[in-house]
């Protein structure tokens, strides 16, 4: 990813769950608050809820990957959390999906 890096910090990561704008789709919450530097950063939250370490981390690779697609179109100098909800099936889950929902969540929160 060309204009983003990853989200670190703790501190960080409740500043923008507490301040920062959201929109809820049914499998992810997207959260975005503008910072003042030129480049974008992601966060992404999977809970161990949701199966083993290969399961999760298929998760995120999926959340990266649609962030990837779009990544031209997003305005640069936010901050941007990605997180799945719990109640998801993640057998039923697919990429698409999860694309589209980052794709619906970003143009609400108003970072597209």
């Amino acid at each position: 990813m060309v204009f983003t890096s990853s989200l670190k910090g703790r501190y960080l990561f409740k500043k923008i769950l507490k301040r920062g704008k959201y929109y809820s789709e049914e499998n992810i919450t997207i959260y975005a608050m503008k910072n003042n530097s030129e480049n974008n950063y992601l966060g992404i939250c999977v809970s161990k809820k949701h199966g083993n370490s290969v399961v999760r981390n298929k998760l995120k690779r999926w959340a990266r990957e649609g962030y990837k697609e779009l990544e031209d179109s997003i305005k640069k100098g936010y901050y941007i959390i990605i997180l799945y909800k719990k109640k998801i099936q993640v057998d039923e889950l697919n990429f698409n999906e999860v694309k589209s929902e980052i794709e619906v969540g970003m143009k609400e929160v108003g970072v597209i």
